[in-house]
C-alpha cells in the first residue's frame, strides 16, 4: 500500500503526514502484538469513548487460513480533523480526561493513555480509519488515517467534505498480517473475555449494544450470579475505601480482577486462573484514584511501594471468602441430591470422627469432580464407589486412578492435586488407612502363628519370611523401608561398610567361628540422626512349629561372634542386635533369658567390643506383636477399629495372596482349586 500516503484524487483538503512522537521499538512495545483479543477490546472501548451505542467487530475469514480482516464500525461521534491531527502525533497523555466524561452522553471515559491506535497492530499490518464527524464549524467531514507496519511511526490523514448522506461515525479497518495468534479470535474464550471487560459498563447501559462476530455481547444471559461488598484496605496511615462487584458466569473458564476507576470503566486486568479453579468469575474492582495508579501491578511482585499491593491482598481474601462459603453451599446441594437419587456411598450422618474426615474428604473430592460423575444411576454410583476405593484404600494414587478412569482434562488433574495438597483431611485418611492396614495386619499374623490349624503349615522361608519382607515396620518404624533378605555375612559386610559410609569392597570372605559362612534371614538398618548411630537389626526367622532351645540360640550367637571377631566390622557408634524369633521358648532356655539386672530376652551381650553395642535377642512372637500394637494403639482408639479374623485374612489375601499357604487362600466355605486347576492369588 505505497500509495496510501498520496490524497484521493478530488480531496478539497490535502493530505497531512503526521510523524508520532515516539520510537519505533516503543510503538513495537506498545502494540502487544500477540495480545489481538486486548487488541480489540481497545478499539471498542475508542467506540464507546465516542458515545456509540452500537459497536460491531467483524471479522472476515479467508477459506480456511484463518483470520483474513478485521472491521471494527460504530455510529458513535467520529474522529475530527483537528482531532485526528492531534491523537496520531502523540503516544501517552490522551486528550481523554482522567475521571472524565463523554461529551454528548457523560459516560465514563475509558481510554486515557492514547494507546488503541498502537493496538492495531496486533491485528493488522496494514491499518485504516475512516471517519465522520461534525467539525467546529458544523460541516461534516469525512477523515482517512493510514499506516503499515513497514511505517508504524508514520500516519496519512486525509480529510474531505462528507457526502449528504453520511452519518457520524468511525470504522476501524486491519488487514494484512499473516499471524496464527489471530485465530484465537474466533475461540469461544475470546466471546468469554469480551463480555467479562464489558460486563460492568454493558449492565450499566443497555442500550448500548454491541456484538462481536455476529453474537451480540449480553453479559446479563451469561450471569450466574453477582455479589457485592464495600470494602477498605490502609495505605500509608490511611484508610481507603473501595467497592467490588463479583460476577459468576455460568460458562466458561475465566477468572480475572479487574482493576477498575469508580465508574467500573476497566484501568488494567490481573488473569488468576490458577486461582479457585472450581469457578469462572470476574471480580470488578471500583476504586476511583485506580487510573492514577496504572502499570503499576508489576511492581507488587518487585516489592515496590504501590497502594495496589495492599488492595489486591483485601480483594483476594473477600474473594476467597465468598467463593469457599458458594462452595460449602454447593456440597450440601450436590450431596443431598445423590443421597436422594441412592448413589452416595457413605450415611447421612458419620459415626465418628475418623469416619467424618474421610467423608468430608470425599464430599471435597467428588463434588469438585462433578461433571465428570455422569449417567444413569448406576454408573453414577459405580462411580462414587470407585472414588470412595481409592479415597479408602489408595489415597496417594487417588488422582492418576480417577485420571485413568474418568478422563480427567490437564485442568481437573491440577485442581484435583491442589485440592488434595490444601486439606489436612486427606493425610487423616491415608493414615487412617496405614493404620487400619496394620491392625488387619497383625490380627492375621497372629493367627498364622499361633492357631493349631495354621502354624504347623506355616514355612520359614516359603511364607513367614517373604511376607515380613512386605511388612517390616513389625520390628519398628525406622526399618520400614530398609532390608536386606537372606544375605551371608560377607554381604552383611559390605552393607553395613555402605551404612556408615566406607568402601563397601571386602578383601575376602567373613567366616563363623568354626570357618564356615552362614545366612541370615533379614538385615535391617537405620541411622539415628540424634546420636549419630547406626543400628543393625539381623533377625533369624524360624516357623511357628520350631520352639526355641539352646541349639537355635547359638546358631544366632555365631552370627554375633562373627560381628565380634572381624575388625572389619568395628566402626565407632554402631549398634548391633541379633534376633531370634519364634513361636515359643522352651523350658531350658528361660533361665538365661531372666537374668537379675538384664531385660527380659536378652541371651547375650559381650563387653570386650569398645566401639559398639552388640546383642543377642530370643524374641517371641507374642513379645513383638505386643509392641506393634502398642506403637498403634493410639492411632487405633483415635479411628475405633478393631479388626476381625475375616477381616484380617482378606487382607492377608489381599496383600500377600501370592505367599501364603495354598489354605488360606480362599475365604471360609470357598473351596480350594482342584489339583491340576491354575490358580490366581486374589489381588
Amino acid at each position: 500500500m505505497d500509495n496510501l500516503f498520496h490524497p484521493a484524487e478530488g480531496c478539497a483538503v490535502m493530505a497531512d503526514h503526521v510523524l508520532l512522537e515516539a520510537g519505533d521499538d516503543l510503538v513495537r512495545q506498545l502494540s502487544h502484538e500477540r495480545e489481538a483479543v486486548k487488541a480489540v477490546l481497545e478499539l471498542v472501548w475508542n467506540s464507546l469513548d465516542a458515545d456509540a451505542s452500537k459497536v460491531d467487530v467483524i471479522i472476515e475469514r479467508a477459506g480456511t487460513s484463518g483470520v483474513d480482516k478485521i472491521v471494527v464500525s460504530d455510529d458513535g461521534d467520529g474522529i475530527t480533523p483537528e482531532k485526528a491531527r492531534t491523537a496520531f502525533k502523540r503516544v501517552g497523555n490522551s486528550d481523554k480526561r482522567i475521571g472524565g466524561t463523554t461529551d454528548r452522553l457523560g459516560r465514563p471515559l475509558h481510554g486515557k493513555a492514547g494507546r488503541g491506535r498502537l493496538r492495531a497492530f496486533a491485528l493488522g499490518d496494514s491499518t485504516r480509519w475512516t471517519s465522520t464527524a461534525r467539525a467546529v464549524d458544523g460541516a461534516m467531514m469525512r477523515t482517512t488515517i493510514e499506516s503499515d507496519v513497514r511505517r508504524r511511526t508514520t500516519w496519512a490523514i486525509d480529510s474531505q467534505p462528507a457526502a449528504e448522506t453520511d452519518s457520524p461515525g468511525t470504522k476501524v479497518e486491519l488487514w494484512g498480517k499473516q499471524a496464527s495468534h489471530l485465530n484465537r479470535l474466533l475461540e469461544p474464550k475470546a466471546t468469554a473475555q469480551i463480555t467479562a471487560a464489558l460486563a460492568p459498563y454493558l449492565l450499566t447501559w443497555p442500550d448500548i449494544r454491541v456484538t462481536y462476530d455476529g453474537q451480540r455481547i449480553d453479559p446479563q444471559t451469561q450471569i450466574q450470579a453477582e455479589e457485592f461488598e464495600d470494602l477498605s484496605f490502609d495505605y500509608e496511615g490511611q484508610t481507603h475505601p473501595f467497592h467490588i462487584r463479583l460476577i459468576h458466569w455460568r460458562t466458561g473458564a475465566e477468572r480475572i480482577i479487574a482493576l477498575c476507576d469508580d465508574a467500573s470503566a476497566p484501568v488494567e486486568s490481573l488473569d488468576v486462573s490458577a486461582e479457585h479453579a472450581d469457578f469462572s468469575y470476574t471480580a470488578y474492582v471500583l476504586w476511583a484514584p485506580m487510573p492514577q495508579h496504572r502499570n503499576e501491578v508489576h511492581l507488587i511482585t518487585l516489592g515496590g511501594d504501590t497502594p495496589l499491593a495492599p488492595l489486591l491482598r483485601a480483594t483476594r481474601e473477600w474473594i476467597s471468602t465468598r467463593l469457599e462459603e458458594r462452595r460449602r453451599r454447593q456440597r450440601r446441594q450436590l450431596v443431598d441430591r445423590w443421597i436422594e437419587e441412592g448413589v452416595y456411598p457413605y450415611p447421612r450422618r458419620a459415626e465418628d470422627d475418623q469416619a467424618r474426615a474421610e467423608q468430608a474428604t470425599f464430599d471435597l473430592v467428588a463434588t469438585s469432580i462433578n461433571r465428570h460423575i455422569t449417567g444413569d444411576r448406576t454408573k453414577k454410583r459405580l462411580t462414587l464407589s470407585l472414588l470412595q476405593n481409592s479415597l479408602r484404600h489408595n489415597p496417594d494414587e487417588m488422582v492418576e486412578i480417577l485420571e485413568k478412569v474418568l478422563s480427567l482434562s490437564g485442568d481437573d488433574v491440577s485442581h484435583l492435586h491442589g485440592l488434595l495438597q490444601q486439606t489436612s483431611l486427606s493425610n487423616i485418611i491415608r493414615a487412617s488407612s496405614i493404620v487400619t492396614s496394620r491392625l488387619q495386619f497383625l490380627t492375621a499374623l497372629e493367627h498364622l502363628v499361633f492357631d493349631a490349624d495354621t502354624y504347623g503349615i506355616v514355612k520359614e522361608r516359603d511364607h513367614l519370611h517373604k511376607i515380613l519382607e512386605r511388612e517390616l515396620w513389625v520390628f519398628g518404624e525406622e526399618f520400614n523401608m530398609m532390608r536386606n533378605s537372606e544375605i551371608g555375612l560377607t554381604r552383611m559386610l559390605e552393607h553395613h561398610r555402605r551404612a556408615v559410609g566406607w568402601d563397601p569392597t571386602p578383601d575376602g570372605p567373613v567366616r563363623a567361628v568354626d570357618g564356615g559362612t552362614r545366612r541370615v534371614d533379614l538385615m535391617l538398618s537405620a541411622e539415628s540422626h540424634e546420636h549419630d548411630r547406626v543400628r543393625h537389626l539381623v533377625i533369624e526367622l524360624k516357623a511357628p512349629s520350631v520352639d526355641a532351645d539352646r541349639e537355635q540360640a547359638l546358631q544366632v550367637d555365631d552370627y554375633m561372634q562373627a560381628v565380634l571377631n572381624d575388625p572389619r566390622f568395628a566402626n565407632v557408634e554402631t549398634t548391633w542386635d541379633f534376633y531370634l524369633v519364634v513361636r515359643s521358648v522352651k523350658d531350658r532356655l528361660k533361665p538365661q533369658l531372666r537374668q537379675a539386672n538384664k531385660p527380659e530376652g536378652l541371651y547375650s551381650e559381650p563387653t570386650q567390643y569398645e566401639h559398639a553395642s552388640v546383642r543377642v535377642w530370643v524374641r517371641t512372637w507374642s513379645e513383638i506383636l505386643r509392641e506393634a500394637k502398642q506403637r498403634l494403639e493410639f492411632v487405633k482408639s483415635g479411628i475405633d477399629h478393631n479388626p476381625s479374623l475375616e477381616q484380617a485374612l482378606a487382607y492377608l489375601r489381599h496383600r500377600h495372596g501370592d505367599l501364603i499357604p495354598d489354605q488360606l487362600r480362599q475365604p471360609a466355605g470357598v473351596p480350594s482349586p482342584r489339583a491340576g486347576t491354575a490358580h490366581h492369588p486374589a489381588v
